[in-house]
């Protein structure tokens, strides 16, 4: 018989995918323009899915009237603009300090959760989110006004982008499996960054540098990094509460720091290093409160769609 992953189960794999996309990014930053390297690894993304999509049907589903435009926004601001910004972002800064600086998102999902999804925000849950913000403002302290500061403010906003387009997510139809918001996330993130050429009267837009490296990063970007990770993440956020799914999944910044030590990319410094313990500890205890509740005999973690 055959298993199925649990929604916990699925943001802990999410967690060690997340980790190679600011490797990813800072590999490709450079040697592809920002929004073409969306654009590609978007349509990789999603190729993963037209099989799937020509055999339920899901392409009429897809640009169903009142349903597309919900999509296009889950599209354009959870990957389209943030995967544009990140690479552009790494272009200043390091994967760990981009990584790091993405656990702001914890406080944004606290925040927009309460006041938009009505999740309620528990003092036992709020001291883990601060754990995973008091590792991010550590890392951030000691790299306020360096050269790496416009990287730095570009990849602070992007964890906004990315609960603009989780907020979406969970608001779409019940109905909907997370196989299909996945894939539509992926079309119309491919659809929504067109309108980002229009820039190409003021920076270079479809600029690239053909090598088999950049085919190796446009690929795990896609397959990997989109088709993979938007399944796991959507199935945990339509069974669990988003703020919770979040504060787990912002502990990826460990896995980059350390991946990018290994790659020889930057050399790990202390204070990072008390950074990270501080934000593995806010999303463990988070990891904690989340399989206590679902024990509980009275329901499960969260709705969804």
């Amino acid at each position: 018989m055959k298993a199925e992953i649990t929604p916990l189960r699925a943001v802990w794999l999410a967690v060690g995918v997340n980790a190679f996309f600011p490797i990813v990014g800072f590999l490709a930053a450079g040697r592809i323009a920002p929004p073409l390297f969306a654009l590609a690894a978007s349509v990789a993304g999603f190729a993963c899915f037209v099989p799937w999509a020509l055999r339920t049907g899901a392409f009429r589903l897809y640009f169903r009237r009142g349903l597309w435009p919900r999509l296009l926004v889950v599209g354009f601001f959870g990957s389209a603009l943030p995967i544009a910004a990140l690479v552009l972002a790494l272009r200043y800064t390091t994967p760990a300090d981009a990584a790091a600086l993405g656990q702001a998102e914890a406080v944004y999902t606290v925040v927009l959760s309460a006041v938009f999804l009505r999740e309620r925000i528990t003092p036992s849950q709020l001291f883990g989110t601060l754990l995973v913000l008091s590792g991010t403002l550590l890392i951030a302290f000691n790299e306020r006004f360096t050269v790496r500061w416009t990287g730095d403010l570009i990849a602070l906003a992007i964890p906004l982008m990315y609960q603009v387009s989780h907020l979406f997510s969970k608001k779409l139809p019940t109905e909907l499996s997370h196989v299909f918001v996945a894939s539509a996330r992926a079309l119309f993130a491919a659809l929504g960054v067109l309108p980002l050429f229009a820039l190409g009267f003021a920076m270079p837009v479809v600029a690239f540098e053909p090598s088999l490296e950049l085919l190796g990063l446009v690929l795990a970007a896609g397959l990997v990094l989109t088709a993979l990770n938007n399944i796991l993440w959507y199935k945990a956020i339509f069974n669990m509460d988003l703020s919770k799914a979040t504060a787990i999944v912002l502990s990826y910044p460990a896995l980059t720091m350390l991946l990018s030590q290994f790659f020889g990319i930057e050399r790990v410094h202390p204070y990072q290093l008390a950074g990270m313990a501080l934000a593995m500890a806010g999303a463990y205890w988070v990891t904690l409160l989340v399989k206590r509740q679902n024990a509980a005999p009275s329901g499960k973690a969260g709705g969804g769609a």
